[in-house]
Formats: structure tokens, C-alpha cells, sequence
């Protein structure tokens, strides 16, 4: 049965589940609309009412108020998890003992423990899981990887990169809440973090953090310097209570490339090589259906019998995790669900 199963789905298009009906899960399903090889057929809110809506605003025929039930939807391949933080690790693990497909909202997890029982776990189900760290997959970021893998701007020296914003102080939102490993590092740093693994494509060997804590227990800003084994550098900052310029830059011994304002879903690649002039590249797509690039992937991967995803793989997010460990470490936070570890 399960062979048939795959059978199909290597020759049809990827239905997909969404566990969590919140903001971020409106992204998805509008994104999924524009990926030909996907269609979202399913969602599941514990909250009440929450799911009903959600499906009669993007048309989803199939609406359960338990995740269970939706897993055990044979129709459904895959399942993209768009609940907070402190579940993932719950919610990915009953996806993959119901044999279904997985595609997790960043962060995938909230400590290396539990991304390398999911890895393990992945693995022996032999069934696909990536982070969906949606920038990884834009236009935009793959043609810095292109620069890079080309050495346009030589060996690399630096990584700076900022992401953050101003949010109104609320105890009981997922932002502030520790119950939900809220914090600036979980929600807005992943992107400078995630960004640096993706450019260094390794762990760094020295660790500095430094945050403000806030009066719920979790960080509202913090800051990461990263020193790499060549010797080269990251600086990486987060916010969830300051208006800051969300940009970043990676700088080499020949020149450096910047992502403008929004980086993380950078249209606008800059490039500055020592004695030419900047060179400027659009990559226009409309940030509404953003997380369309990497639905495609996915889809893609799960189609073709993939476990992993070579953009995403799974080893980069065990190291940014394990990375994740040490900052919290060092700036003393501690989630319900590190007391699991």
C-alpha cells in the first residue's frame, strides 16, 4: 500500500495538510496556489472555529479540529506544521508515525536534542522533512549562493545581518510568552542565524551572546558574534522591540554583496567589488505567495523520493540548533521543552 502510495505521488501533484491556522499558515496556503504540482486539501485548528474559517477563506475542502484526524487522511502526502514554537517537536513526530511527508515552520524545533530525534526519526520512516526557511529558496538568495559558490567577492571576511521589528508588548502572545518559546532569537533571529549557516556552511567555533531580557523571561533583543575556523566573522542581531533596518551583508576580500532593507525577502541583490562600481539586480515576486519557491522544492523533492532537500538539508538545521543551544546557554534561557532534553 504504502509503495502505491508512492508510486502516486511521484506522478501527481503534492496535496497537502496544515496543522495550525494562524498568520503564518495564510502565507502558505495563498503560496500553495501558485505552485502548479501543489494543492493544500486539508487544515486542522484545535482552536475552535479557527480552522472552518481558515479553510472557507482559501477554499480547502477538508476541515478536522484535531490533527489526528487529518492524518489520518489518506489523500493527504504532506503536512506543513504552522503551530508555535514549543509543539513542533510533538507535531512533526506524530506526522512521521502516520507516514506522511513534513515541511516545518523555522524554527524547526527549540533545541538540537529534538532536531536530531526528528532527523533519526525521518530517517527510518524514510519520509521527507525539511525547515521551511522560505528566504533559503527566493530568487534573490539563490543568486548570492551562485556569487558565492563562483568566490565573486573572494574569501569571505564577514557576516552581518539584522532582522527585527517592533512589536507591542503583549505577556500572553507567542512573541513574549515562554510557554510558547517565545523570544527574539526563536522568532526574528533565525533569519540572520539561519542566513549565516547558509552562507558559511558550517558551525562556528566561537560563540558570543549578549540580550536584553525582558519581564516575561525570554529575550525581547539579542545579539550573536560568530568566529569561524578560517577566521571570519558574523555579527547578527534580533529585535522584537525596536523599529531597526533589517538588512544584511557578507563582505570578501574582493568585494561584498548586500541584501537591503527586508532581507529576508530580499528582491534587490547588490553587488561592490574593490574599484568597480555597484551593480544592482531585481528579482521582483510578490511577497504574498513568497513561500511559493519552496512549496515547489518540497513538492519537488517528495516527488522525485527525496528524504532531504539539498537548499534545506536537514544537517544544516541540526547545526543551527545545536548553535541555538549555546546562545541559550549563555544568555540562561531555558524552555519547558529544553527540561525535556
Amino acid at each position: 500500500m504504502m509503495r502505491h502510495k508512492r508510486n502516486q505521488i511521484m506522478n501527481n501533484k503534492i496535496n497537502w495538510g496544515i496543522l495550525g491556522c494562524g498568520g503564518i499558515a495564510n502565507k502558505f496556503a495563498y503560496s500553495a496556489k501558485a505552485v502548479n504540482d501543489a494543492e493544500v486539501i486539508a487544515a486542522a485548528s484545535r482552536t475552535e472555529g479557527k480552522a472552518e474559517a481558515f479553510a472557507a477563506k482559501h477554499g480547502i475542502e477538508n476541515v478536522y479540529t484535531d490533527y489526528t484526524s487529518l492524518l489520518n487522511n489518506n489523500d493527504v502526502d504532506a503536512v506543513y506544521v504552522a503551530t508555535t514554537h514549543n509543539y513542533h517537536y510533538e507535531n512533526i513526530k506524530e506526522i512521521l508515525e502516520a507516514g506522511k511527508h513534513v515541511l516545518c515552520e523555522k524554527p524547526m524545533t527549540v533545541n538540537g536534542a529534538e532536531m536530531r530525534a526528528l532527523k533519526a526519526l525521518a530517517a527510518e520512516k524514510k519520509l521527507f522533512m525539511m525547515e521551511g526557511m522560505w528566504t533559503r529558496f527566493i530568487p534573490a538568495i539563490v543568486y548570492v549562493r551562485e556569487l558565492l559558490d563562483r568566490k565573486v567577492i573572494g574569501e569571505i571576511k564577514q557576516i552581518r545581518a539584522t532582522f527585527g521589528f517592533k512589536f507591542p508588548f503583549e505577556p500572553e502572545h507567542r512573541l513574549f510568552n515562554p510557554a510558547l518559546a517565545g523570544g527574539a532569537m526563536l522568532d526574528a533571529g533565525i533569519y540572520p542565524l539561519s542566513f549565516a549557516n547558509m552562507v558559511m556552511r558550517e558551525k562556528p567555533v566561537e560563540i558570543k551572546a549578549l540580550a536584553e531580557i525582558g519581564t516575561t523571561g525570554v529575550d525581547v533583543q539579542s545579539t550573536y558574534i560568530f568566529r569561524y575556523e578560517s577566521g571570519a566573522l558574523a555579527m547578527l542581531n534580533s529585535t522584537v522591540n525596536a523599529p531597526v533596518v533589517s538588512r544584511a551583508e557578507i563582505i570578501g576580500t574582493e568585494g561584498r554583496i548586500t541584501l537591503p532593507e527586508r532581507f529576508h525577502g530580499a528582491d534587490e541583490v547588490c553587488l561592490d567589488l574593490i574599484d568597480s562600481d555597484t551593480v544592482k539586480k531585481r528579482f521582483e515576486y510578490d511577497d504574498k505567495v513568497g513561500f511559493q519557491f519552496e512549496i515547489s522544492a518540497a513538492s519537488q523533492s517528495i516527488r522525485e523520493g527525496k528524504l532531504e532537500n539539498e537548499i534545506m538539508p536537514l544537517s544544516d538545521t541540526v547545526q543551527l540548533m545545536e548553535t541555538i543551544d549555546e546562545i541559550k546557554d549563555q544568555l540562561g534561557l531555558v524552555y519547558d521543552n529544553d527540561k525535556r532534553r
